[in-house]
C-alpha cells in the first residue's frame, strides 16, 4: 500500500486534489472514481508521514472546540463526512475551515482519520493522532475523543496556571528595574549639583550611587547589548542536545521552580499515558508519546531509559525506579497498577495527586517571592535614597553648626 499524491477532475469538470492510499495506480484509479473524479495525474509519496499540509495551524482551543464539536455529532448517530462537512462550514474562522475541510477530503478519498490529522502536525500532536488512531482500530472513536476533550482541558487549564505563576514576578521584576532606572538616571543627577556645592566628602554609598549614575548615562546601551549576548548564548546552547540537557538539569534543581517543574512534567506524563493506554495503544508506544510531553530532556531521558528496560522485559515499575528522577510515589503506585491490573487508574490517581500538588505549590511559590521582592526592592530603593539622604543631612550639620 502506498500514498499517491493526486490530481482529478469532478463530473462538473473542476480540478481536484488530494493524497490516497492505494495498492497501485490502476486501484487509484477505481478509488477516484468511486468519488466521482476522473485521474488525470498522480505521484508516490514514500509513506504517509512526509505528506504534510501547508495550512496554518491551530490554536489549541481551536483543535478542543473541534474535538468537542465532532464528538457531539458521532455521539448524536451523525456520519463522520456528514459532521466534518457541517464543521468546515460553521467554523469560526477561514484557517479553521481549510483545516477540517482538508481532512474532510482525505477522509473521503478513504484515508482514516488519523492519517487525514496526521497531514497536520502542527495542529494535532502524535499523541492526539494516536489516540485517534486507537479508536479507530477499536470501534471507541467517541470514547477516545471524550478522553482527548479532558486532555485538552487539562493542558489548557495548566497552562493558564503556569503563566499566572510566571507573569507576577516578571511584573515585579519589570517594575523595580523601571524604579531603580528612574531613580538612577532622572532623579540622581538633580542632587549632584547641590553635593558638589555643599563642599563635604561624599559617603561611600552615594559615591557609588553616583557611578552607577554616570556609568547609566553614559554607557546605557551596554545594557540592551549584554542581554541580547545572554539571550542568544543561551539560545544556542540550548539548541545543542548536551547544553539543553544541562540547563533542563540545572532547573530541575532550581529551590521552589525545580519542584513545580517536576510536578507538572510528572503530572503531564501520568495523565498521558494513562490516556494512551484506555485508548488501545500499547504499552512501548504509550511510554514514547509519554515521554515527549514531559519537556524536559533529564525527566525524557529518564522516562525513554525505563521505556528501553521494559522493551527487553523488564517490569514498568522497575524500570523507572532504575532510571532515576521519577519520586517514589509515582514508582510504587505503578507498581500497585502492574500488579492489581489496574495501570491507567492508578496513573489517574497519580495524576490526580499532582493536580492537587500543582496549584498548591503555586501558591506556596507566591508566598515565598511576593515578599521576598518586595523586600528586594525596599532595600534597593532604600539604599538609593539613605544614599542621597546621608550628604544632605551632613550638609544640614554644617550649616546648623
Amino acid at each position: 500500500m502506498q500514498t499517491y499524491s493526486y490530481t482529478a477532475r469532478d463530473n462538473a469538470g473542476k480540478i481536484a486534489k488530494g493524497t490516497i492510499e492505494a495498492e497501485n495506480e490502476i486501484d487509484l484509479a477505481n478509488k477516484t472514481a468511486a468519488i466521482g473524479h476522473f485521474l488525470v495525474s498522480s505521484r508516490v509519496y514514500a509513506s504517509t508521514d512526509k505528506v504534510i499540509s501547508k495550512l496554518p495551524s491551530l490554536k489549541p482551543k481551536e483543535v478542543l472546540n473541534f474535538t468537542i464539536h465532532i464528538s457531539t455529532l458521532l455521539d448524536s448517530g451523525v456520519s463522520l463526512l456528514t459532521g466534518l462537512q457541517d464543521l468546515a462550514q460553521d467554523a469560526e474562522n477561514k484557517n479553521l475551515s481549510k483545516v477540517i475541510d482538508d481532512i474532510r477530503s482525505r477522509v473521503e478519498t478513504g484515508v482514516s482519520l488519523r492519517e487525514a490529522m496526521s497531514v497536520h502536525p502542527k495542529s494535532f500532536s502524535k499523541l492526539y493522532t494516536a489516540i485517534v488512531g486507537a479508536g479507530e482500530s477499536t470501534g471507541k472513536l467517541s470514547v477516545c475523543l471524550k478522553d482527548l476533550i479532558g486532555l485538552l482541558d487539562w493542558q489548557l487549564e495548566l497552562k493558564a496556571k503556569l503563566t499566572e505563576a510566571t507573569v507576577y514576578p516578571v511584573i515585579l521584576l519589570c517594575a523595580m528595574i523601571g524604579v531603580v532606572a528612574l531613580l538612577v538616571i532622572k532623579v540622581i543627577p538633580n542632587f549632584e549639583p547641590l553635593f558638589a556645592q555643599g563642599g563635604i566628602a561624599l559617603p561611600l554609598p552615594t559615591q557609588i550611587v553616583l557611578g552607577m549614575s554616570h556609568l547609566a548615562r553614559s554607557f546605557w546601551y551596554l545594557g540592551p547589548l549584554i542581554l541580547g549576548a545572554l539571550f542568544t548564548a543561551y539560545r544556542f546552547y540550548n539548541s545543542k542536545p548536551k547544553g539543553k540537557f544541562m540547563l533542563d538539569s540545572l532547573k530541575l534543581r532550581l529551590p521552589i521552580f525545580g519542584i513545580l517543574i517536576r510536578k507538572v512534567a510528572i503530572s503531564r506524563f501520568c495523565r498521558t499515558f494513562a490516556i494512551t493506554i484506555k485508548s488501545g495503544v500499547s504499552v512501548l508506544p504509550a511510554l514514547d508519546i509519554a515521554s515527549g510531553v514531559l519537556g524536559n530532556d533529564c525527566l525524557e531521558h529518564s522516562a525513554r531509559k525505563a521505556r528501553d528496560s521494559v522493551n527487553i522485559g523488564e517490569k514498568i515499575s522497575v524500570s523507572f525506579k532504575a532510571a532515576g528522577e521519577f519520586p517514589p510515589l509515582v514508582v510504587r503506585m505503578i507498581s500497585v497498577g502492574e500488579q492489581s491490573g489496574a495501570l491507567p487508574e492508578a496513573l489517574d490517581k497519580i495524576n490526580q495527586f499532582y493536580d492537587r500538588e500543582v496549584p498548591a505549590t503555586i501558591k506556596v511559590m507566591f508566598t515565598f517571592l511576593e515578599p521576598v521582592m518586595i523586600v528586594f526592592i525596599g532595600v534597593v530603593v532604600g539604599g538609593i535614597a539613605l544614599a542621597v539622604l546621608l550628604p544632605m543631612f551632613q550638609m544640614s550639620q554644617i550649616a546648623g553648626g
